[in-house]
């Protein structure tokens, strides 16, 4: 059984192995003896398993495994983890481990019974580590993994090696950090506006690089979403249903016709013939959690699953560009995701985060307000607001508290 399994695994390392390591490989060690790595489809998880098991490449210490695949859908991974041990494994990893049914408890015996294993498991952001008495929170450590930011397209595809900003270095120190980086795009007879465009388009998802035209990106993106719908959403919870799954899916149709969409809880639940608020909370926190849509709540108090939304984004712009889209909230939804990636991937247990404002676009930690806009926007809304601020499009350098928006692109 393992000889085959083997030979999948060290090709599959061969191909996806690719030379560019984004954020999440150099900042997390996975070292403790049981990761999960969660994020939505297309982000770039299998490639990162890939290159983390490259320094076992001419070895049988390493094994990879994708759940997804219909060769293996019969196969029980605790069986195959006791005797890759026995055979002197060292790292197990399962890829798209949502798509087994016993996943939880299964990573649950593999973690108490072979104490010399290491597994690494990738799966959907959907995923939950609490099932029943199977619970994994306490032995697993769980990594959200998020898609590109501006900073990693500009590596990717242009060779730079650029560093992460802090929020503060921004605020504070933007006109010098905007004027080194223009520089530094110079010397390639680069600016920086029209690769901004090119990243609000199709930058967020690493796969694009892959594809031979955007017609096609755009078609497997449209293609991830039903399947993060139909296929993901309905492995992890087995009280939704095709009727639900149909409800979700002519959900998010609504969201995407009107973003910003300010919801009213009863006239989504008239569009998708929901009775309760209950359940139309739910769909919507599922599909936040899924990767499709990004939830702004009201403040640190809020909870997704509980509180209604105070307005509701597309999670990221690749997303907006399936169909003609604003520019004005194309602004706005890479900003939110930016700042939400930036806090998402911090390891801290405290509120920073992006919240709605009264006055402005964005409260952000509670503290800072924000207005998003092109060159021309002023402070007319925000003048007399404390630690405000306006991110504007279309400026290659800021002044005062006018920051250029792409900045916010080198959070992570």
């Amino acid at each position: 059984m393992l000889t085959e399994l083997f030979r999948k695994s060290h090709q599959f390392i061969k191909n996806n192995n690719l030379s560019y390591k984004r954020y999440f490989i150099k900042k997390e060690g996975l070292e403790h003896r049981l990761s999960i790595i969660l994020g939505a489809r297309g982000i770039g998880k299998t490639v990162t398993i890939a290159q983390y098991m490259s320094k076992y490449l001419n070895t049988n210490k390493a094994l990879y495994i994708s759940l997804d695949d219909i060769f293996n859908i019969n196969l029980s991974i605790y069986e195959i983890a006791e005797e890759f041990e026995l055979q002197g494994g060292e790292v197990l990893c399962l890829d798209e481990i949502h798509k087994y049914d016993r996943w939880s408890i299964e990573l649950k015996s593999i973690y108490d019974n072979l104490p010399n294993l290491k597994v690494i498991a990738s799966g959907s952001s959907a995923l939950e580590i609490h099932k029943g008495s199977h619970d994994l929170s306490r032995r697993a450590v769980v990594y959200k993994m998020v898609g590109m930011s501006f900073r990693e397209f500009l590596e990717l595809y242009y060779d730079f090696e650029l560093e992460r900003l802090q929020l503060e270095d921004i605020l504070i120190n933007h006109l010098e950090i905007a004027d080194f980086i223009i520089d530094l795009l110079k010397n390639k007879e680069l600016k920086v506006i029209p690769l901004f465009k090119d990243y609000l388009r199709f930058g967020y998802y690493p796969y694009y690089q892959s594809m031979p035209n955007s017609a096609l990106f755009f078609k497997t993106l449209k293609q991830n979403i039903n399947t993060t719908i139909e296929s993901d959403l309905l492995n992890m919870f087995p009280s939704l249903n095709g009727k639900s799954i149909k409800k979700i899916k002519l959900l998010l149709s609504i969201i995407m016709e009107s973003v910003p969409f300010s919801p009213t809880l009863k006239s989504l639940k008239e569009s998708i013939d929901v009775q309760d608020d209950r359940t139309i909370k739910e769909y919507l926190y599922r599909l936040d959690d899924a990767g499709l849509i990004k939830l702004l709540m009201k403040s640190s108090l809020s909870f997704k699953n509980l509180d209604k939304p105070q307005k509701i984004y597309l999670e990221n712009t690749n997303l907006m560009f399936t169909k003609e889209p604003n520019i004005g909230t194309v602004r706005e939804t890479f900003f939110l995701n930016q700042l939400s990636n930036y806090y998402d991937i911090q390891d801290s247990f405290d509120t920073k985060n992006v919240y709605a404002s009264t006055l402005g676009d964005f409260l952000v930690e509670e503290t800072y307000t924000f207005e998003i806009g092109g060159k021309n926007k002023g402070f007319e809304q925000i003048k007399d607001i404390p630690n405000s601020f306006v991110a504007a499009d279309d400026m290659e350098v800021g002044f005062g508290n006018k920051i250029p928006l792409w900045l916010f692109g080198f959070l992570y």
